[in-house]
């Protein structure tokens, strides 16, 4: 296939083609015979990029998108600089074409996420990403999201080669090559595809419950800025337990029990309740919440708001005002200010209120318990628990404020 120009994507779109940026896109869609039709579909909703269609070279063989992603790695258009490959599943952005190539020409060497689901390790650094104004983030996650992914030219071609484990998938095969040549994978904020509901080929729909985008959207977005997080809260995918990921000393991510952390700031684990408590009396007074999510759970997720809005906090606190209005999918991303004088909380505040803080809360709840809760009550748990999920930020910022130097103790690093 034909490796895609900006020129090319520009003559199919109708935009003013820039300076020629080096970038060359290889394109291809992975699929199974059974979901031909989805792929092909796919493919022609961008001829900007010439995408391939690239079937199971096995399809009777075991359930593997690996043998599909071996295949595609090796077929990468000798011409290209970097490969692009999305999975039949997925729902691209408008402008997809553009946008990749704007966000491969601010990173040329990275291997870009284009994807990560609403419940990973690296979906809360995505939202912090929204609000602080950020275009990328390092992956968290043991697994690199193979789902709608851009590979430089070369690691494509390694790939191709690279020796993997018994039974091990592409996305953990791809993620042990990016640790063994010291390389820190980006997920992109916004994400660029959505995956589309239906039957995992894998049976991941199964075990991980939906996997819907942590952030979809389009139009302009600051893809030379790259997030460095000092901390990032989560609730464990299958444990329900509130921690926060702090870099560990292997260039990885370390997860410390949210109390933990939050321990030598004098919180204690009875503070917490207390907070909790008397957040749960005034937000949720009538218990609506707690006929959705167990109260033990619920624990969980407001302690896991608290740690988010002490790092957001940490986050904001150092950066120019964010934006507070305007369009997800807009091509510019100028917006109104906060006034300059206003306080970290009060920033903090203005960036929710944002187009991309908005889409970004919209799935804090339900991508973090969607294992947890039935998967009809996902579609309102975002406004069910809003409430709670806003003054626990709300608070842990503001504790942040009065304390905030002694979160950061060199044992938790």
């Amino acid at each position: 296939m034909h490796a895609a120009s900006s020129s090319d994507l520009d003559n199919r779109s109708g935009h003013v083609p820039p300076a020629d940026t080096g970038v060359r896109l290889s394109a291809a869609v992975t699929t199974h015979p059974r979901r031909r039709h989805e792929a092909a579909a796919l493919a022609a909703s961008q001829p900007g990029l010439g995408f391939e269609v690239i079937e199971d070279p096995d399809p009777d063989g075991p359930r593997s998108a690996l043998r599909t992603a071996r295949l595609a790695w090796r077929r990468t258009d000798p011409a290209a600089t970097h490969r692009v490959l999305v999975q039949d599943d997925m729902r691209l952005a408008p402008g997809f074409g553009r946008l990749v190539h704007d966000a491969v020409a601010a990173q040329p060497d990275r291997i870009l996420c284009l994807f990560t689901e609403w419940g990973s390790r690296t979906s809360p650094a995505v939202r912090l990403a929204a609000l602080a104004g950020a275009g990328w983030v390092p992956l968290l996650d043991p697994y690199v999201p193979t789902t709608a992914v851009v590979l430089p030219a070369a690691v494509a071609h390694a790939l191709a080669e690279f020796p993997a484990e018994p039974g091990e998938p592409d996305d953990v095969l791809l993620w042990r090559f990016a640790r063994e040549h010291r390389l820190t994978p980006l997920v992109s904020c916004p994400n660029l595809a959505e995956h589309e509901p239906g039957e995992s080929l894998v049976g991941n729909d199964v075990l991980l419950g939906p996997r819907h985008s942590v952030l979809f959207g389009g139009g302009a977005a600051p893809w030379a800025r790259v997030l460095a997080p000092r901390m990032v809260p989560h609730l464990l995918l299958f444990e329900g337990i509130a921690v926060c990921q702090v870099p560990g000393a292997d260039g990885g991510w370390t997860a410390v029990r949210a109390d933990e952390f939050l321990a030598p700031a004098g919180l204690t684990i009875p503070d917490l309740l207390d907070r909790y408590a008397a957040t749960a009396s005034r937000r949720d007074p009538a218990g609506r919440i707690r006929r959705v999510i167990a109260d033990s759970l619920l624990l969980q997720l407001w302690l896991t708001a608290f740690c988010f809005g002490l790092a957001a906090c940490d986050l904001l606190r150092d950066l120019p005002p964010a934006p507070v209005s305007g369009k997800l999918h807009e091509s510019s991303p100028s917006e109104p200010r906060v006034p300059r004088n206003c306080s970290t909380g009060d920033a903090v505040a203005a960036a929710l209120r944002s187009a991309r803080g908005r889409a970004a809360m919209e799935t804090f709840a339900p991508g973090l318990l969607r294992r947890f809760v039935p998967r009809q009550r996902l579609a309102g748990l975002a406004r069910l628990a809003d409430p709670m999920v806003r003054e626990a930020i709300s608070d842990g910022c503001a504790h942040a404020g009065q304390a905030f130097d002694l979160f950061w103790k060199d044992s938790l690093q």
